[in-house]
């Protein structure tokens, strides 16, 4: 059986960033040894294997026993030391795959595993963010947000929604009760939190509406305000971010306005380089798109809000990208 395979390594990396150590409740864990900026990366891992040769369902767990044998022995070691969120159950290497695996970019049917990532635990306010950089042929984790000294390293394992749906859903996929910083608020707080969280995916519902942000795009760029001010109280750094400034670029663009569709560019540029590195190709279209908004698909489809890119420097030269709620003049029609 032929496997995508590269050895990786097994212990503590050569980094000064960060040590393996016991997490009360938590099993291993990866701990800053000191303070760590955002937009540090943190670890760049080649995958062990990837499931890109498992085509068959009935012989998935027969073939992943004989691609974890052909592996180095200290490969072996990495996979079989990996924890299983459903012990006692059938097929235990396929649910250490589940247990463990990162899709090789986020639209992939192809997942990998990686030993050094799979240490980090969940956090539903997560200080770092995980891609498939598929130049390097590396899954790469960058801190988005500083990180203090002897803090643990998170990352997320379910991307928004109120306390019980991400409890829920990680209980079922992963088989824990999550105990993190969001989750563990007062009563009072978590209330507070799930209320901005379920506004804020009824806000994103109401941005993708086509008809509404061409026929009422400054309604639907309030509304990607609105969202931010959420992302910003409850302290979102992942990739729904940037999403959200793309959002707003799109409704720029549609009806003209190339200037501020510049200054969203940048903004999702910036979020992407932050928590994907300088190489990012979602970053490295933002680029393009921070430089020449007419290029997008949808640019023009009414003239209402016409602009240039070279207005940027006399109507928005002061605003420091990523846009903050706080830059009220970006946001008016």
């Amino acid at each position: 059986m032929s496997a995508e395979r590269t050895t990786v390594p097994t212990g503590i990396p050569d980094t000064d960033l960060f040590t393996i150590e016991a997490i009360p409740s938590k099993g291993k864990g990866l701990v800053a040894s000191k303070a760590i900026p955002a937009g540090t990366l943190l670890i760049s891992e080649p995958p062990l294997f990837t499931t890109a040769s498992l085509t068959n369902a009935e012989t998935i767990e027969k073939d992943l026993q004989a691609i974890v044998r052909s592996l180095p022995r200290d490969g072996q070691k990495a996979f079989l030391f990996l924890h299983n969120n459903f012990p006692g159950q059938p097929n235990p290497f396929s649910n250490i795959i589940r247990s463990n695996g990162y899709p090789l970019g986020p639209n992939s049917e192809v997942g990998g595993i990686f030993p050094l990532i799979a240490r980090m635990n969940h956090s539903c306010r997560p200080n770092a963010q995980h891609h498939w950089n598929p130049k390097l042929g590396e899954q790469t984790v960058y801190a988005v947000r500083d990180v203090a000294a002897g803090e643990e390293l998170t990352l997320s394992y379910h991307n928004g929604g109120p306390s019980t749906e991400r409890k829920a859903a990680l209980k079922q996929f992963f088989g824990f009760d999550c105990a993190c910083e969001l989750c563990s608020q007062p009563a009072e707080k978590l209330r507070k939190s799930d209320k901005r969280l379920r506004d804020a995916a009824r806000l994103d519902e109401s941005i993708g509406d086509a008809k509404r942000v061409r026929l009422q795009p400054a309604d639907a760029l309030k509304d990607c305000k609105e969202l931010l001010r959420i992302y910003e109280a409850e302290g979102v750094r992942d990739t729904r971010l940037p999403r959200l400034y793309y959002d707003a670029f799109q409704i720029c663009a549609m009806h003209s306005d190339a200037a501020r569709a510049s200054v969203f560019a940048e903004s999702a540029r910036r979020v992407r380089e932050l928590s994907e590195g300088p190489d990012s190709e979602e970053a490295a279209t933002m680029k393009g798109l921070e430089e020449a908004p007419e290029k997008f698909e949808n640019w023009g489809s009414t003239k209402n809000w016409l602009s240039k890119v070279s207005d940027r420097e006399t109507k928005y030269k002061d605003i420091e990208c990523p846009v903050s709620v706080k830059t009220t003049v970006i946001w008016e029609a």
